[in-house]
C-alpha cells in the first residue's frame, strides 16, 4: 500500500503529465535543463563551469579550468553559493506554477505554502541544524572458501551482499521483520540461546530501522535508515504563521533521512563507530574489508528550503556533528535530465581494515535507482521516463485518484543512464557515463565480463541485450526479443546469456556473447510458465524458479480474442544448456495452487542452495489447489502449508522433498509461521521467523531445539 507521500506525488505527476500533453508545459527551467545547456555550449553560464576530473582521488580541481582526463566530463561548482542560488532560482520558478499541496519527507503537509504535521506519534531525534559544520575535510586517499556453514546467496563470487541474517559458523546474527534490533544466537549443547541484543535505538525518541547486515571475523556492520528531526528557526517561523492563521493546531516538524552504518565488534559487541550519509539507502555491496554504499537525497522544488541542499554526513571517528558535503565534491552527471526534485546521489565508501582511515563521501547530481558491482567496479543506474501526446485525452480526478484515459494517444519511451566507478580500498573514482534504451528489472540484469559491460532492457518495442565498452560505448546489441513480452529474469554466465521472457508461456533464450560485438540467439525453449530466478549449477545446467501457469481465452473489449496467462503455483525446473541450440528442461516440480508464494520470487537471498550437500531450500507459503471457475479462470486455494521446503537436488535426479519445516503452533493467527530464512550450520538447519528460531538436524528433518523471542 502506498504511503501519503507516494500516493500525492504520484497525482500530482499525473496532473503533470496531462497538463504537459494538453500543452500547458510551465516555463520552467528547472535544473536539468540548466546542465543540459553547460554540457551542450560548455561555457561559463553564471558561473557553473564545465570540468574534467582529474586523476585517481584527486580533490584538488580547479573549477575554474577545464581539466583533460580518461575518467570523463562532469559537472562542478566553484563555490556552495552558487549552487544553491541555482536550485533558488529553479525552486521559486518551480513553486509559482504549482499548488502547494504536497507532502514532505512522509509526514507533513504543505497548506499554503506552510508544512503542517499530520501526526506527531513519536518525535524523531533533534538535530540543532544551525550547529552543523561546514568545514573541508581533507580527503584520503569472499571468495568463499570451504566452511561448514551457508552464506548469503550473492550474484557474483567475491562481492558480499548484505541481509537480514548472517552466520560465521559459531553465532547467527538475525535481524526480525521489525528492524529493531539485532538478535545474536548461540547453539549450545543443541540447546539454542539468545546471548545478546543489540539496539538500533538508544532512546525512545532516536528513531533507526535496521536494513540489513555485513559480517565477518572482525566486525558486525549494520546498515539502517534514521530519521532527525530538524529543530531550527524556519520550524519557528512556521509555527508562528500557523498561529496567526489559525489554521491548523498541530506542531510542524520536518524530518531528514539519513543511511547509517553502525560497525560493531564481532567480539564484544561495542559500537565502535557509526557513519550517517543523508539519504535513503539503494543497495550496497561489501568486497574483502572494503564497504561500499549507495543512497540519494532529494531536494523538492514544492517544499524547497535553502538549509537543506547540502547534503549531510557524520563519522564519529572526526566528530559527533554533522558535517555539510563539502562543495568541492558535488559533481553533476552531464545526462542530469528535468525532474520535478534533485536528486543526489551519494556513494559512501570506508576502508574497515584500517580503523583510522576516514569515510569517502561522493556525491553527484543525479540518481541511482539499482546497481551492479563486480570486484573492480561500481555500476549504478537510472531508469528515465519520456512521455509524447499524440491527441486529444480524458481526464477526470477525485479525492484519492486521478485517471488519464490516455492509452490510444500516447507512448511511453525509456531508456537507463549507466554510471561506472573504479572500486579500491573503500574508494571510488568516477570513470565514464553511457546509455541504453529500455529500462531494466534487477541486479541481474547487469553484469561486467572481459572488461566488457553487459545490460538486458525492455521497453514498448520488446527487449533488448546491449554490450558497452570500457568506456560504456556500445559495441554491440541485440533487440527485438520476444517482441510483446518482458524480461522476468536474466543470469549471464561468462560468455553466454540467459534470459526468460513472459507473456503467456516462458521463453528461455540462450544468447552468444563470444563476439561482444555481434551478440546472437543460439537456442529458444517454450515452457508453460515463467522463471524469475536463475541460478548456475555447473557449467551446463541451470536452475529456474518461479510460477507455473494456464492459458485463457477471451473475449476483450474490443470484440478481439486474447491470450491471458494465470499462475497456478510456484515451479521449480532444472535445463540443460550444454546443447546451447536445443535448450532442455530436464526436472521440474510443480508447487501448490494458485496464491502460493516464495520470497525467492523476487529476493534471491531467501535461497539456500548448496552443490555440495545437494540442498535447496527456501521459504514458502503453499496453497492448496481449488480448481476452476467455469470460465477456465483458477481459483485460488486455502493456505495449506507456512514455512520452509528442503528439497534435495542433483542434476541426474532432480528434485525430491527431503522434509517440511514450519514455526507455527496452534494457534493460527500466531506470529510465529513465516520464516523469512533458513540456513546451515554444521549439520543442523535453522529457520528463523519474527518471534522464533528453530534448529532441525539435516538427516533426520526432526526438530532439536527452538527457541521463541
Amino acid at each position: 500500500m502506498k504511503n501519503n507521500e507516494e500516493r500525492v506525488n504520484s497525482i500530482m505527476k499525473k496532473v503533470e503529465l496531462y497538463r504537459r500533453k494538453r500543452g500547458q508545459i510551465i516555463s520552467t527551467v528547472t535544473i536539468g535543463v540548466c546542465m543540459a545547456l553547460l554540457v551542450a555550449a560548455g561555457v561559463n553560464i553564471n558561473g557553473y563551469k564545465k570540468v574534467k576530473i582529474a586523476g585517481e582521488n584527486d580533490t584538488s580541481v580547479n573549477s575554474v579550468e577545464e581539466i583533460t582526463s580518461k575518467e570523463g566530463e562532469l559537472l562542478a561548482f566553484s563555490s556552495k553559493e552558487e549552487l544553491v542560488s541555482m536550485f533558488e532560482e529553479s525552486a521559486k520558478k518551480y513553486q509559482d506554477s504549482k499548488k502547494k499541496y504536497f507532502t514532505n519527507g512522509g509526514s507533513d503537509l504543505l497548506y499554503d505554502g506552510v508544512a503542517v504535521a499530520e501526526t506527531s506519534n513519536e518525535m524523531p531525534n533533534s538535530i540543532n541544524f544551525n550547529a552543523i559544520k561546514s568545514t573541508t575535510r581533507q580527503s584520503d586517499e569472499a571468495e568463499t572458501s570451504d566452511s561448514n556453514y551457508s552464506e548469503t546467496n550473492v550474484q557474483t563470487k567475491g562481492v558480499d551482499e548484505s541481509d537480514i541474517i548472517k552466520t560465521d559458523g559459531k553465532r547467527i546474527y538475525y535481524m526480525n521483520s521489525e528492524r529493531k534490533d539485532v538478535k545474536i544466537f548461540e547453539d549450545v549443547n543443541n540447546e539454542i540461546k539468545l546471548i545478546k541484543t543489540i539496539a538500533l535505538s538508544n532512546n525512545k525518541e532516536d528513531y533507526s530501522y535496521g536494513d540489513s547486515m555485513f559480517l565477518d571475523d572482525k566486525h558486525l556492520i549494520v546498515i539502517a535508515h534514521g530519521s532527525k528531526r530538524m529543530n531550527d528557526e524556519a520550524i519557528a517561523e512556521e509555527v508562528e504563521a500557523i498561529n496567526s492563521k489559525k489554521m491548523i493546531s498541530y506542531m510542524p516538524y520536518r524530518t531528514k533521512t539519513f543511511t547509517e552504518i553502525y560497525i560493531y565488534d564481532v567480539n564484544t559487541y561495542d559500537l565502535i563507530r557509526k557513519v550517517e550519509a543523508e539519504g535513503n539507502l539503494v543497495s550496497s555491496r561489501k568486497i574483502g574489508d572494503n564497504l561500499y554504499l549507495v543512497s540519494n537525497k532529494y531536494i523538492y522544488y514544492y517544499d524547497f528550503r535553502r538549509d537543506d541542499i547540502m547534503p549531510l554526513y557524520k563519522d564519529t571517528l572526526e566528530s559527533q556533528d554533522y558535517c555539510e558535503v563539502e562543495i568541492e565534491n558535488i559533481r553533476g552527471f552531464k545526462d542530469f535530465e528535468k525532474e520535478e526534485q534533485c536528486n543526489y546521489m551519494i556513494i559512501t565508501s570506508l576502508n574497515l581494515a584500517d580503523s583510522n582511515s576516514k569515510v569517502n563521501i561522493e556525491t553527484y547530481l543525479g540518481a541511482g535507482t539499482e546497481i551492479y558491482c563486480s570486484t573492480d567496479h561500481l555500476y549504478v543506474t537510472k531508469a528515465n521516463y519520456h512521455y509524447s501526446y499524440r491527441g486529444p485525452i480524458a481526464f477526470y480526478a477525485t479525492v484519492d485518484a486521478i485517471a488519464i484515459d490516455d492509452s490510444s494517444n500516447s507512448e511511453v519511451k525509456t531508456s537507463t543512464n549507466i554510471h561506472k566507478f573504479a572500486i579500491k580500498d573503500g574508494k571510488t573514482t568516477y570513470v565514464a557515463t553511457g546509455k541504453v534504451n529500455g529500462t531494466l528489472l534487477n541486479q541481474f540484469s547487469m553484469d561486467e565480463y572481459d572488461k566488457n559491460f553487459r545490460i538486458t532492457t525492455t521497453d514498448d518495442k520488446g527487449n533488448k541485450l546491449y554490450v558497452l565498452d570500457e568506456s560504456l560505448k556500445q559495441i554491440g546489441s541485440l533487440e527485438n526479443l520476444a517482441s510483446g513480452e518482458r524480461i522476468y529474469s536474466t543470469r549471464f554466465m561468462g560468455d553466454k546469456a540467459y534470459v526468460v521472457t513472459y507473456k503467456t508461456v516462458d521463453p528461455l533464450f540462450v544468447i552468444d556473447l563470444k563476439n561482444p560485438s555481434a551478440p546472437k540467439v543460439l537456442g529458444e525453449l517454450k515452457i508453460p510458465g515463467y522463471s524469475s530466478y536463475l541460478h548456475p549449477i555447473g557449467k551446463n545446467y541451470l536452475l529456474g524458479f518461479g510460477e507455473d501457469s494456464v492459458e485463457k481465452s477471451y473475449i476483450n473489449w474490443e470484440g478481439k480474442q486474447e491470450l491471458v496467462a494465470y499462475a497456478t503455483g510456484l515451479k521449480m525446473a532444472i535445463f540443460d544448456v550444454s546443447d546451447y541450440s536445443n535448450p532442455k528442461e530436464i526436472h521440474n516440480v510443480k508447487i501448490g495452487g494458485r496464491g502460493s508464494y516464495s520470497e525467492l520470487l523476487y529476493n534471491h537471498k531467501a535461497l539456500l542452495l548448496d552443490e555440495s550437500k545437494k540442498i535447496f531450500a527456501f521459504p514458502v507459503s503453499v496453497t492448496k489447489e481449488a480448481g476452476y471457475y467455469e470460465d477456465g479462470t483458477p481459483m485460488y486455494g486455502d493456505i495449506d502449508f507456512a514455512g520452509a521446503l528442503v528439497y534435495n537436488m542433483d542434476v541426474e535426479n532432480g528434485f525430491s522433498l527431503k522434509g517440511k519445516i514450519t514455526h507455527e503452533s496452534e494457534n493460527r493467527y500466531s506470529k510465529y509461521g513465516n520464516i523469512e530464512r533458513i540456513i546451515y550450520i554444521g549439520d543442523k538447519f535453522y529457520t528463523v521467523s519474527n518471534g522464533m528460531i528453530k534448529s532441525t538436524n539435516m538427516d533426520t528433518m526432526q526438530e532439536v531445539s527452538k527457541l521463541k523471542f
